[in-house]
């Protein structure tokens, strides 16, 4: 089912976030959404994640199942990578399975190194992992999610990225216009979101 937004209105004090904006997100596609700061962005992408609530307008078809990387990782610092992804996966996956997506990702040597110990770009790779590998997912929510890593990190995290989002339904914030092509070039449409109106 499409995710459908109509109307929707979000305001904190005098600041309009939000204005009458509506859209339509596909369902097992990615959708890049892109456009100035403060064009409400992370705003939409917490209210469609239950993390904000929206002053008027209708939202139809989120899926129950979310899953999400913020512009913060948000990692359990004195974890390691691996217990990290086991913190929200529980038994669901094997910890062979984890260890193995995560060298995939270039993290060979810092598996159980607590993550503090971990560079901002490797920390975004294991935020990356949990999001993505989180099961049972129906929405998997990026914002901006190759931040902090360098181009040749970039480019093989999207292309682990891609093989493992092909066909399920993706909204990813990014102000990079080449990053929609990192996500899946032509499979990806961009959502251009303007600053309302004062």
């Amino acid at each position: 089912m499409n995710i459908v937004i109509e109307s929707l209105n979000k305001s904190f004090g005098e600041k309009k976030v939000l204005q009458n904006f509506c859209a339509e997100f596909a369902e097992g596609k990615v959708t890049a959404l892109m456009g100035p700061s403060g064009c409400g962005k992370t705003t939409l992408l917490r209210i469609l994640l239950g993390l904000e609530q929206a002053d008027s307008g209708r939202i139809t078809g989120v899926p129950e199942n979310r899953s999400a990387v913020f512009q913060e990782n948000r990692l359990f610092e004195a974890f390691s990578a691996v217990d990290n992804l086991r913190a929200v996966m529980g038994k669901t996956v094997s910890p062979e399975h984890i260890e193995k997506e995560l060298r995939a990702l270039g993290l060979a040597g810092s598996l159980h190194s607590p993550v503090r110990s971990l560079s901002g770009g490797m920390k975004r790779r294991v935020a990356l992992a949990r999001a993505v590998l989180f099961p049972g997912w129906g929405l998997l929510v990026l914002d901006e999610p190759f931040k902090g890593l360098d181009e040749d990190t970039r480019a093989s995290v999207a292309a682990w990225l891609r093989e493992r989002i092909a066909g399920r339904t993706v909204i990813a914030v990014t102000h990079d216009p080449d990053e929609p092509l990192l996500l899946g070039g032509e499979n990806v449409r961009i959502l251009q979101m303007d600053r309302p109106s004062a």
